[in-house]
């Protein structure tokens, strides 16, 4: 790989990685994250509905059994999203196993995000005392590191894919 070549993956990772930070701090708006979060908040109040607890809905903001929470941008995993694909398309593989990864990891990313919105709102409603450390340390934890695992899974197999394809050339 030349060094042309570096300079541009690392930027495209650096860059990811700066509006992820912009994006937790609320320095940086993502145009069309603030449509995100009205969505992913309509979904979980209708989630919410399907399973018996009445929650009404004003914008990004849920109200549950007399639990209020605001889905902000940074609720839906819109940084994790942007490192998980960054690290996807600046290794170097086939653009086949990119996409790849990009078509299965984002929307698991996605359905995990959503389990941990209604799972924290039950948890809201619930066990308020609870709800900062779910929502901060455990949550984050675990969207964090399945984010990672998800990277390195798909990294074994795209390095063992490659192989098996370049082995299948030299044939």
């Amino acid at each position: 790989m030349n060094p042309l070549n570096i300079a541009v993956r690392a930027g495209i990772f650096s860059a990811s990685l700066i509006a992820a930070g912009g994006v937790i701090a609320g320095t940086v708006n993502i145009p069309g994250v603030d449509a995100l979060a009205r969505g992913l908040a309509y979904m979980a109040g209708f989630a919410l509905g399907m399973l018996g607890v009445p929650a009404s809905l004003d914008g990004a903001v849920i109200n549950a059994d007399g639990f209020v929470a605001v889905v902000a941008a940074e609720c839906t995993a819109i940084e994790l999203i942007l490192v998980f694909g960054a690290a996807v398309i600046v290794w170097p593989v086939s653009l086949r196993a990119r996409i790849w990864a990009l078509l299965m990891g984002v929307p698991a990313l996605c359905v995990l995000n959503f389990a941990r919105v209604v799972s924290l709102l039950f948890t809201g409603i619930s066990f308020p005392e609870h709800f900062d450390m779910v929502h901060l340390a455990v949550w984050q934890t675990v969207m964090a590191v399945a984010a990672l695992g998800m990277w390195l899974l798909w990294l074994r197999w795209a390095s063992g894919s490659e192989r098996t394809s370049e082995l299948a050339a030299r044939q």
